[in-house]
């Protein structure tokens, strides 16, 4: 009986584990003095805690980046086109947005947390600094 009460334990304690909150620590950059991002897909569980990094390793004056991370089947051009109008960020108030970086300048390091959504899909980023949401996005993929 102590054997079966043991059992059980230890297959409740695997089902606690497996479905608390995983904290993940993602790493992203620019690429030189481009306007892209060295990943254009990244990968959650969803509800994780994330710790998101972002390096701008653009050395060129001028070449600032941030990452905006948006919900699923954002318009990005619709938003990136609102984003111009709310300098020096680039960031318009939305609901789409689930988190964000702020604008960093070449050489820079920055980085936030935030909790990604439970739901599974694609939830697009982008770097909205006038002229590179068009070549600068990638997905995030919620599984």
């Amino acid at each position: 009986m102590k054997f079966k009460f043991f059992i059980f334990l230890n297959i409740l304690f695997f089902i606690v584990a497996c479905s608390a909150p995983q904290d993940v620590k993602l790493t992203l950059t620019s690429v030189g003095d481009t306007m892209k991002y060295n990943q254009e897909i990244l990968q959650v569980k969803g509800g994780s805690n994330v710790t998101l990094t972002f390096i701008n390793k653009a050395k060129m004056a001028g070449m600032n980046h941030n990452v905006i991370i948006l919900k699923p089947k954002t318009n990005l051009k619709k938003f990136a086109s609102e984003a111009l109008a709310h300098g020096p960020n680039y960031v318009p108030p939305s609901d789409r947005i689930i988190a964000q970086t702020k604008m960093t300048n070449p050489g820079e390091t920055v980085s936030i947390t935030f909790v990604m959504p439970k739901e599974k899909g694609y939830y697009p980023y982008v770097c909205t600094f006038p002229g590179h949401a068009s070549s600068m996005q990638g997905v995030i993929r919620v599984n």
